[in-house]
């Protein structure tokens, strides 16, 4: 209990990563080879993106984590492309798109969206974001609306960033980035992938990881500090299906278990759970769009 309040304390939202349990010590998602192809976009503020593609059929949009690349959906990218078109970006500042880091803020990265979207010519598509990329999603909702939306996947990731246990978790996240940078990217890269044992994809992502620049992941997180929002009512105002998978953020249950809307909320053991247990939650994502057609 001890361990799991020292992480929640550390890496509150995406770096909060595992809640350590004997029955999941292998990763559901083994070495696969890759098949996405690689993809740029120019954003409306002059901003080079990368974004990773890979099927066909309908257009799922994943959304990373904090400091977090595009390449950790590669078990989507691998086995959901078999009915889908996935798609997933790599926030500016993250993984290999050209880092902004006076606007790397909720808003701006949620028209980031809007704009891949726009530039990929996608009438209807569901978006999913993983723990600060919920956040992202939720800001996209709110700006946007859900009128070319199909459906909505929250992974892990907070509907509300208010409150003091998360103000001062954040805070102390920033101060650790600043004034101990190496030490905050190894605690957070090993708390984070715990369970997953793919060296390929490990070796990726922390490669990745080494080259986010300091100040635009500041901006990121610290720009919820100095605005803290709650989305719940954006949430409801939508007509569209939301499937919400929990492991870290299980102190926001009640929020989502009050949530007036179309949600199916289900517990999972691992903030990196759609890697670490790939088939349930991919099986969770295809349930959610065979439901998103039953609505007008």
């Amino acid at each position: 209990m001890k361990k799991h309040a020292t992480l929640i304390g550390l890496i509150l939202l995406s770096i909060i990563s595992y809640q350590v349990q004997a029955s999941q010590n292998k990763s559901g998602y083994q070495e696969n080879n890759l098949y996405y192809q690689t993809n740029y976009f120019t954003t409306s503020d002059g901003v080079k993106l990368r974004y990773l593609s890979s099927g066909e059929g309908p257009t799922i949009i994943f959304q990373p984590g904090f400091m977090m690349p595009a390449e950790v959906f590669t078990p989507q990218l691998n086995l959901l492309s078999k009915s889908f078109r996935i798609i997933v970006l790599d926030p500016r500042g993250q993984g290999l798109s050209e880092d902004s880091p006076n606007d790397n803020y909720v808003a701006r990265r949620a028209r980031d969206i809007y704009e891949l979207i726009e530039f990929e010519n996608i009438d209807q598509c569901i978006l999913g974001g993983w723990s600060l990329g919920v956040a992202d999603v939720l800001s996209y909702l709110e700006n946007f609306g859900a009128s070319n939306l199909s459906g909505v996947i929250l992974i892990d990731g907070p509907i509300s960033t208010e409150g003091e246990f998360i103000d001062q978790s954040w805070k102390n996240l920033l101060h650790n980035l600043q004034v101990n940078r190496k030490q905050m990217e190894e605690n957070f890269f090993n708390s984070l992938f715990n369970n997953v044992h793919d060296t390929i994809l490990l070796n990726t992502i922390r490669e990745r990881l080494r080259n986010t620049p300091t100040n635009s992941s500041f901006v990121a997180l610290g720009s919820h500090i100095m605005k803290p929002n709650d989305w719940s009512g954006v949430l409801e105002s939508m007509n569209i299906p939301v499937l919400a998978t929990i492991a870290a953020w299980t102190f926001q249950l009640d929020k989502y278990n009050e949530l007036d809307c179309d949600i199916v909320i289900e517990k999972f053991n691992d903030h990196t759970l759609f890697i670490v247990e790939a088939e349930r939650f991919n099986k969770l994502v295809m349930e959610l769009y065979e439901k998103s057609l039953t609505y007008d």
